[in-house]
């Protein structure tokens, strides 16, 4: 996937409500493979609908979304199933991750469907993201903080041309952010991939292309 473009979208339930000074809702706008993007957002303007929509969880929006000219409207089940595999990758807000399963058989959960990364690999990453110790221990007994590092190395386990963040550092201290900005950065230089980032202000330790306010 080269490019997403965005034709006069809105979320329905805050279609009367959204900003008309908003760089993203009600206007024309073209996300390109390669280039990393800053959407920043007060809580309750559709940060996260807009990556719902992106990812097809959500399609509750007026206006049209385009994948390389392809209308989401006209997305089947089997199109969103080859998105979700191949061309975005998402890290969701609440994490979706398994309580009950350990560190481990998180990432293998995603990876034995892709096949993506190798056992070393993904060790590699916790190694660099500081928590190799907690590899099998169950989820729920791991910090906060810890879990937001477990998802990203998860988002890690696929291919994709785009990388969706929705907050994604809010429980890390500098530090951590900063390393895990590294690793991702260099995950996305070797992919040839984009960059999209929700933030409430914070711009983390990322370059951007463009930064458009929600």
């Amino acid at each position: 996937m080269q490019t997403i473009e965005i034709h006069d979208i809105v979320p329905d339930p805050i279609a009367d409500i959204a900003s008309k000074s908003s760089e993203v809702w009600f206007k024309d706008h073209s996300f390109t493979r390669g280039k990393h993007y800053l959407i920043t957002a007060e809580s309750g303007t559709g940060k996260s609908s807009f990556f719902d929509f992106l990812y097809g969880r959500r399609h509750d929006f007026q206006g049209s979304i385009t994948f390389d000219g392809a209308s989401l409207h006209s997305f089947k089940v089997r199109d969103w199933n080859k998105v979700r595999q191949h061309n975005i990758s998402l890290v969701f807000q609440g994490f979706r991750l398994f309580p009950e399963l350990t560190v481990w058989e998180n990432l293998q959960l995603k990876n034995h469907q892709t096949g993506y990364l190798s056992d070393q690999k993904m060790m590699q990453m916790l190694e660099t993201l500081g928590i190799p110790e907690k590899k099998d221990i169950p989820l729920r007994f791991i910090s906060y903080g810890q879990q937001q590092r477990v998802a990203i190395i998860r988002a890690m386990c696929q291919p994709f041309d785009f990388l969706l963040l929705d907050e994604p550092f809010s429980h890390l201290d500098e530090v951590n952010q900063r390393t895990i900005c590294n690793m991702v950065s260099a995950e996305l230089k070797e992919r040839g991939a984009s960059l999209m980032l929700c933030s409430l202000g914070d711009p983390y330790f990322f370059e951007y292309d463009e930064k458009l306010n929600m």
